[in-house]
């Protein structure tokens, strides 16, 4: 917990600076206030010359799809960075005798990356297209390593995430070809036990990362005729058998990454060399039109899953520039120390961490009407510096205020994109203002590499996803079973660029589904031009049901309005054709919640509290008021709750390893819960 002392407000004569200063910011409030509405009416994306209702970047004349002429791969970014950073340090862990970060440079990398590609190629990896390598393991330096060596030998690499069960891992596996796996030794008996249930034979080796694999283990490898070497092993092999590297082309395969399997079957995006290096140029132009760039200085926490496109570019672009990489330490509940411990200029977020960040301050702030009143009066000042295009850490509010809730994040991070879902606009302003950093929020797919907008970083509002990077247009499509019209600003967002995949592995008529023969991409995201010319996403056409008086609803639109309750962390939104309304499973934000009973004097750990009747009252009447404030409509209401104790997670098999809802799992796992609660509603006359 955060006291009170982490936010500085220790002396009354503090109390006295805050008043006489809040006082002269607010005299110029009107001025600001004009600055703001500038930005709100600034045009940030125009029509396209071809009249075909698209839409592109204004920062940018023309497709940019190169930021260094000379970078062409992703092998060439990495070539690119060695050069610029002078044999800096690259890639760091967390040492368990001490805690503290040890590295690597960009020459140790290099080398390291290209003895595990030639020991690849020793175990039988045909240097060249035709390899595809999966890789089965958490973020570590060699998931980097064996990627760089994938790509020294032209090789294709085939992320693997072991919470797809046995029946999606081993499709992956079948489908892609693998014949070798380099794989943590903590997921070893999850995949012989895969292999074995499911009858796969063409595996041939394993590469094991970690401690060394136990007997049983090796056992059941060896009558699997599967050949088990360490990575250590692997690396020797390959410094004594060097071989002639064989670097990809431009239109080379770079990746194979599958989906998270949400609705269905992972499916592979095939991703290319061009694909990567186009969009990220696009990325990094846009910040260049703002005179911000990456460079040697800067140093990335990898932390979210590097077997999803997301993570991999964020990596891709600090390396391109010469930057240093840190690893988590694995255990994501520590996450807050590792910041505090490698003190990262930029990193790649998810909302549900910013949700926590601004939870846990907020909470610690409510607990007292005076520490409220001057946090707001310093919040309010932030803000109007954001009207102004300025975002910094260097005020007195900085000092006096929030210079220890930025530490919590290590005190020097200047940039954070989210993803993934979408962003609270009152926690991206308050991020951007708490903690003195660019916060862009940006819309992007596997399929389409990562990024298709990104917000400018001189536009400090909130609620859009910004415009068109400049690698891609977008253009919005009627779905009329959803009444979304394009001549309305509103439709299903489709999007063309050399940053859209070449299609999906071994699969034509799932690539026909989303590609036409122009090449235009359809997400199945449904967006919503607004008045200056971002895109805002409003809808997901895939997740949409109808209920019994043949109405559609889209659950994902009201989950996140109701995210915006403090007191809720999750939630899943169920409805079927059958019924007539929505009922919701809400997992309390365990912080919020025991801070509210602890002052109403409800005794009880977060389980106890789910069950009490006065806790989900509270909680209800919370998102009833949420709900009436975003103007949801009678059919769209949710009628009833059950308030869960235990997260959704990856582990409990809810969740994504992208962290999005499993539909059809939770409406499994909750069955009973949900069949209870439509019971209750209806005999409550509450519909």
């Amino acid at each position: 917990m955060i006291s009170m002392e982490d936010y500085g407000i220790q002396t009354l004569a503090r109390f006295c600076v805050f008043t006489l200063i809040s006082l002269f910011l607010y005299s110029l409030f009107d001025f600001f206030q004009s600055t703001d509405e500038c930005i709100k009416n600034k045009q940030q994306s125009i029509d396209t010359e071809d009249n075909s209702g698209a839409r592109r970047s204004r920062v940018a004349s023309g497709p940019v799809s190169r930021i260094f002429s000379e970078v062409n791969s992703v092998y060439d970014a990495f070539l690119h960075g060695l050069k610029i950073s002078k044999d800096s340090p690259c890639l760091g862990w967390r040492l368990p005798s001490n805690g503290e970060y040890a590295w690597i440079t960009y020459n140790e990398v290099h080398g390291r990356a290209y003895s595990v590609g030639c020991g690849l190629v020793c175990l039988g990896c045909q240097p060249s297209q035709a390899t595809h390598l999966g890789i089965l393991a958490p973020n570590s330096v060699e998931w980097f390593l064996t990627d760089l060596g994938c790509q020294m030998f032209s090789m294709i690499t085939v992320p693997i995430y072991d919470s797809h069960g046995y029946a999606a891992c081993t499709h992956i596996i079948k489908q892609a070809g693998l014949q070798s796996i380099v794989c943590h030794s903590s997921k070893v008996s999850f995949l012989l036990s895969a292999l074995n249930q499911y009858d796969v034979g063409i595996i041939r080796s394993l590469v094991t990362v970690g401690v060394p694999i136990s007997s049983s283990d090796r056992s059941a490898a060896a009558r699997l005729r599967i050949k088990v070497i360490s990575f250590e092993d692997l690396e020797k092999l390959g410094e004594t058998n060097p071989i002639q590297k064989k670097p990809p082309k431009s239109d080379d395969l770079y990746t194979v990454c599958y989906t998270s399997g949400t609705t269905g079957t992972p499916k592979g995006a095939m991703l290319t060399h061009d694909n990567v290096i186009s969009d990220l140029s696009a990325f990094l132009y846009v910040l260049k039109q703002h005179g911000r760039s990456f460079g040697v200085d800067d140093v990335h926490l990898s932390f979210l899953p590097l077997s999803h496109m997301y993570e991999r570019v964020n990596q891709i672009v600090i390396f391109m520039n010469g930057g240093k990489i840190g690893f988590f330490n694995g255990d994501i509940k520590k996450l807050l120390d590792d910041f505090k411990t490698l003190r990262p200029t930029v990193f790649g977020a998810v909302p549900r961490l910013l949700n926590r960040i601004h939870d846990k301050v907020t909470n610690e702030i409510n607990k007292s009407w005076i520490k409220r009143w001057i946090f707001q009066i310093a919040l309010n000042a932030k803000k109007r510096d954001l009207a102004r295009k300025i975002v910094r850490r260097d005020t007195i509010w900085d000092y006096l205020i929030f210079n220890k809730i930025q530490a919590l994040l290590g005190g020097r991070v200047w940039f954070i994109i989210s993803g993934s879902a979408p962003l609270s606009p009152k926690v991206a302003t308050f991020i951007r203002c708490v903690m003195g950093c660019q916060v862009q929020e940006g819309y992007g797919q596997t399929e389409t590499v990562a990024s298709v907008t990104l917000q400018l970083l001189d536009d400090f509002t909130a609620g859009h996803v910004g415009p068109p990077t400049p690698v891609n247009v977008v253009k919005l499509v009627d779905v009329p079973e959803m009444d979304y019209w394009a001549k309305n600003k509103q439709g299903e967002i489709c999007v063309k660029g050399r940053n859209v995949f070449k299609g999906y592995l071994h699969n034509p008529a799932m690539t026909a589904e989303v590609l036409d023969k122009d090449r235009w991409l359809y997400t199945g995201d449904i967006g919503e031009w607004t008045t200056n010319g971002t895109l805002k996403i409003i809808d997901r056409k895939k997740n949409i049901f109808k209920l019994s008086q043949g109405e559609y609803i889209a659950p994902q639109k009201i989950e996140n309005i109701y995210l915006r309750s403090p007191f809720v962390a999750q939630i899943y939104v169920h409805g079927d054709s059958i019924r007539s309304f929505l009922v919701a499973v809400v997992v309390p934000d365990a912080e919020v919640l025991e801070a509210w009973a602890e002052k109403k004097g409800i005794p009880g750990d977060l389980k106890k509290l789910c069950q009490n009747k006065t806790v989900h009252q509270r909680i209800f009447e919370s998102m009833v008021k949420v709900g009436e404030e975003s103007q949801l409509n009678s059919l769209e209401k949710v009628r009833g709750i059950h308030l869960c104790s235990e997260a959704f997670s990856i582990d409990n098999g809810l969740l994504t390893p992208t962290l999005k809802i499993k539909r059809p799992q939770m409406s499994t796992f909750f069955r009973d819960i949900i069949d209870n609660l439509y019971t209750t509603v209806v005999a409550s006359g509450a519909v």
